[in-house]
């Protein structure tokens, strides 16, 4: 049996053995439990996405500009002087035909 199959079920077992337990407590400690438990998973929650790392997205490479093809109409990138799909030459043109 593959690994990850068997944590899975080793998961949903142990949620099915400790469900009964949990609704068994709350139902007995009331509403009061209810509401610090929202608290508290809230506050984790807005902690979590208070220290979330953006490194990733601010280190990613801008995208290269890119034009149509006056031949074929693809997307290529300005800088280039031949179309890579139909192979139609470029010009120096600006986007709006110019």
């Amino acid at each position: 049996m593959r690994q990850d199959l068997v944590l899975a079920s080793l998961l949903a077992g142990l949620a099915v053995a400790v469900l009964p337990a949990v609704l068994t407590f709350y139902l007995a400690a009331g509403p009061t439990m209810w509401l610090a438990t929202g608290v508290v998973v809230a506050a984790f929650g807005v902690g979590v996405a208070y220290t979330a790392d953006d490194r990733d997205a601010d280190d990613a490479p801008a995208a290269a500009q890119k034009t149509n093809c006056p031949d074929c109409g693809s997307r290529v990138p300005v800088a280039d002087a031949a179309c890579d799909y139909c192979g139609a030459a470029l010009d120096a043109r600006d986007d709006d035909g110019a």
